[in-house]
């Protein structure tokens, strides 16, 4: 596949961010010191990716999470809600406008104003067709942002984006001056970046390590519990678990679910659990022969024991997905008794069944079987055991899966970014937003598929233009609008009956830590939160 412009290099660092993060503290009791402030004052945490420069454009979902502690956001996730944070105030006048007051009084580490022009540059960092974000898929619908007053930016939309407060809350706002200074060296070892946050970069290894010292001078009312948050990358499993048993570290935000029980063993580790806006799925690429043979895709679809899978390679802590949006999280817009109908009847067209996988790939192009390589990467464990797994009673119907790891970077430039499998992959793709709509945008719609020109999120290279239309009209509507959910339920449907994807199973968030971390007060969207302050909370 050629590359395409920034398209390839925005693909190319951002939706690895979109993979399982494991993160790991450090409090009293480990590498952790105390003093007045509290009985925590360092934090040390583990997470299998970080970001290969300090930038917003090169890191989006989980491992934002290192950065928006430091380049603070417009709005900030707290609480269950998006609250105004370098924002004083937010208007929408009208479904396609936004009107943001910036906050008087915040300065940059450096001590210069954050003004209505840097958050302005901020923003348009991740938009327009040259932008090199990994975020740029998020800001598609965004036609203009103007400074139009002392302390006002206005943002124009092509077409109403109901998730686009949330938006907001995931991109870090920097300093124009500070980009304008140091051009292409903006957020590498040497000259890190310039954030207003209540922590600020202190060393740097990329993608390794990263140190965050606190910001004495931090403009806001409450200033950091901690006097440093570390971060670094311990890759497997083994080395994992001998940094907690050493106590290195003290705990693990999004611990990878074959290690719940083992790390729930260690001694004062305690787990806490909550639901997951995430799928752990197969995608099928309906361009990559032989996929693109749909009776080839129904008969996979139909061998697929997802109860095993969930047993074995999940040790249980995930729920069967009948489709890429869990259950829970479509209620809520959908209303329980729709989502209730929908969900069964999608989860009736999955059921393992391999008489009718036969069948199906006896109708094929190849009913003699197929043999396919999968690639996986060790930052996510799971992947290999769940391929494993699935490989049993799929090569009972004559399609074989090989399993091949490879680092993240080959990974997720061939997942992901240029779509170059043999036409089977495996994911746990994450939601970026609390939204029902936020998975089916990015799976199912056809302008994020590599052939279209898009970011590449629909990996099997999906377009069927009654389930875009449908994406479409749900945007025109009031985030809390049931038509919303009716109108993501048929798309849903529409979607599955061609099988572009196999969904596999809805994992937990498990979050662990020792004692004197509040584990329990952080959830799946931890790394749009003040996170630190959380753990070490009174």
């Amino acid at each position: 596949m050629t590359a395409r412009g920034g398209r390839i290099l925005r693909r190319r660092a951002g939706i690895a961010v979109i993979a399982v993060l494991a993160l790991v503290t450090t409090a009293c009791g480990g590498t952790g010191n105390s003093d007045s402030r509290g009985s925590v004052t360092s934090v040390s945490m583990l997470t299998t990716v970080l970001p290969p420069v300090l930038d917003p454009r090169q890191s989006s979902s989980l491992a934002s999470g290192s950065l928006l502690i430091a380049l603070e956001p417009l709005v900030r996730y707290d609480g269950g809600e998006f609250k105004p944070l370098l924002a004083a105030a937010i208007e929408n006048p009208d479904p396609k406008t936004y009107v943001l007051t910036i906050r008087d009084g915040v300065e940059f580490w450096d001590g210069s104003p954050f003004t209505a022009e840097d958050a302005a540059f901020s923003i348009d960092l991740h938009t327009g067709d040259d932008s090199e974000s990994v975020n740029a898929a998020l800001f598609g619908q965004v036609k203009s942002v103007e400074v139009t007053g002392d302390r006002e930016v206005t943002v124009s939309l092509s077409a109403p984006d109901p998730q686009f407060t949330a938006v907001l809350a995931q991109i870090g706002m920097v300093s124009e001056s500070f980009y304008g200074k140091n051009g292409k060296r903006v957020g590498t070892q040497d000259v890190l970046n310039m954030g207003t946050g209540p922590y600020e970069f202190a060393a740097f290894t990329p993608t390794r390590e990263l140190t965050l010292d606190a910001n004495d001078g931090y403009w806001g009312e409450n200033k950091p519990e901690l006097k440093t948050v570390k971060l670094g990358v311990v890759g497997d499993d083994a080395a994992r678990m001998n940094a907690l048993q050493s106590r290195q570290y003290d705990g693990m935000l999004n611990v990878p679910l074959p290690q719940v029980a083992s790390i729930r063993g260690l001694p004062g580790m305690r787990i806490a659990d909550s639901a997951d806006l995430s799928v752990y799925k197969f995608n099928l690429n309906v361009e990559t022969e032989p996929w693109d043979d749909i009776h080839l895709r129904r008969a996979f679809q139909k061998a697929l024991n997802r109860q095993a899978i969930i047993k074995g390679a999940l040790g249980g802590n995930a729920d069967p997905a009948p489709t890429v949006v869990p259950e829970p999280v479509m209620a809520g817009l959908a209303g329980k008794e729709a989502t209730r109908t929908a969900y069964a009847k999608l989860g009736d067209d999955i059921v393992f069944d391999l008489d009718a996988a036969r069948s199906e790939i006896a109708k094929s192009s190849s009913p003699g079987g197929v043999s396919s390589e999968v690639l996986v990467t060790g930052s996510d464990p799971t992947l290999a055991l769940i391929v494993q797994t699935a490989a049993q009673d799929l090569a009972k119907i004559g399609i074989e899966l090989k399993v091949r790891e490879v680092d993240d970077q080959t990974y997720y430039s061939a997942v992901y970014f240029e779509h170059e499998t043999d036409g089977v992959s495996i994911d746990m793709f994450s939601g970026s937003a609390p939204d029902a709509s936020n998975l089916p945008m990015y799976v199912l719609n056809g302008a994020n598929a590599v052939t279209t020109g898009g970011s590449g999120t629909n990996i099997s290279d999906y377009v069927n233009g009654d389930v875009d239309a449908l994406l479409g009209d749900s945007r025109k509507l009031a985030v809390d609008d049931p038509k919303r959910g009716a109108l993501l339920l048929e798309a849903l449907t529409l979607g599955q009956a061609d099988v572009p994807y196999v969904p596999i199973a809805s994992p937990k968030v498990f979050i662990a830590g020792r004692n004197g971390l509040d584990v329990p007060s952080l959830s799946t969207f931890w790394w749009m939160t003040q996170w630190p302050e959380a753990l070490v909370a009174p």
